[in-house]
């Protein structure tokens, strides 16, 4: 008995063991028509990467490298930031308007910010949370608390909304420091939570913000050598990674010593893929994606778009 038990056993395992080796590929080429991801996160519970797109406004899952449509919902214009709440089966979607995409329009054109919030399963609408509205916004990241919280940035007005697991939004802080400056370059872009802090990147400005959850309003701001900081993935409570996607074009792992007031870059990996823009964790360590975004902001269009793990 014992030894069916065991060979029943190895029968089963085999196959989980082996699928979960093709998901540590340290390259994956996708494909996906005109797609152009911007945000990627992961789903682990079916153990795929999802992706967005600047051009069609949908979420994609990839697999064998294939991008197969999860949500095409209409409201959606440009899909930038994801993140996936696995505890309650949800993706959350950040809805903004480049002014690139088959459903831009002129008056939502950098003039839109908005969350939407699907079915992890099935794509269904669970939530359609428009944020804001008029000239100067425009909806780019999102990060999760714990709790069910999402963290929202608005690139151009220099704002953070929240929106609670229910469904109900607000606005967490709105500050000078974090809009878009008048030099340009984005103000908000990437966010990551950490412990009682958010963590936001400030492109146009090349500096990391600082925000507690217990008083917002105390902004503070690092200065380091970072470049313009894209997306963020957060390692730890003193650990973060960040896409900088100047000249530079790397992946950088930043360490504080002093709760944030302060950082140093502890390690940076030159990307052989250009315009690399955001990150997310997997069982098999994190993974940044870039979704040929050089070519279709050069007015052209690519069906390619690489994962690479850091």
């Amino acid at each position: 008995m014992t030894r069916i038990l065991i060979s029943l056993l190895i029968l089963l395992l085999t196959p989980i063991t082996a699928h979960a080796s093709t998901r540590c590929e340290p390259v994956i080429m996708g494909n996906g028509p005109s797609l152009h991801p911007e945000g990627v996160t992961y789903d682990p519970i079916r153990h795929r990467f999802l992706v967005g797109s600047v051009t069609h406004g949908t979420v994609s899952r990839v697999e064998n490298g294939q991008a197969r449509t999860l949500v095409d919902d209409p409201w959606l214009i440009t899909t930038m930031g994801l993140a996936v709440d696995a505890r309650r089966g949800r993706v959350l979607v950040t809805n903004a308007d480049l002014g690139l995409a088959d459903r831009s329009k002129p008056e939502t054109t950098r003039a839109f910010a908005g969350l939407g919030i699907y079915d992890l399963r099935t794509g269904r609408a669970l939530h359609r949370l428009t944020l804001a509205t008029g000239p100067g916004h425009f909806a780019n990241d999102v990060a999760l608390a714990p709790d069910g919280t999402a963290f929202v940035t608005d690139s151009i007005s220099g704002t953070i909304y929240r929106v609670t697991p229910d469904g109900t939004s607000s606005t967490l802080v709105q500050h000078p420091d974090l809009a878009q400056p008048s030099t340009g370059g984005w103000g908000l872009n990437g966010i990551a939570h950490v412990g009682d802090k958010l963590l936001a990147a400030l492109s146009g400005a090349r500096k990391l913000a600082v925000i507690p959850l217990a008083n917002p309003r105390n902004v503070t701001t690092i200065t380091a050598p970072i470049g313009a900081p894209d997306g963020l993935l957060a390692l730890s409570r003193n650990r973060l990674l960040l896409v900088d996607n100047t000249a530079a074009n790397r992946v950088a792992e930043v360490r504080t010593h002093d709760r944030w007031q302060t950082v140093e870059v502890v390690r940076e990996v030159a990307w052989p893929d250009k315009a690399p823009t955001t990150l997310t964790n997997t069982p098999c360590g994190a993974y940044a994606v870039a979704g040929r975004l050089d070519v279709l902001l050069g007015g052209g269009r690519s069906d390619e778009f690489v994962l690479r793990k850091v």
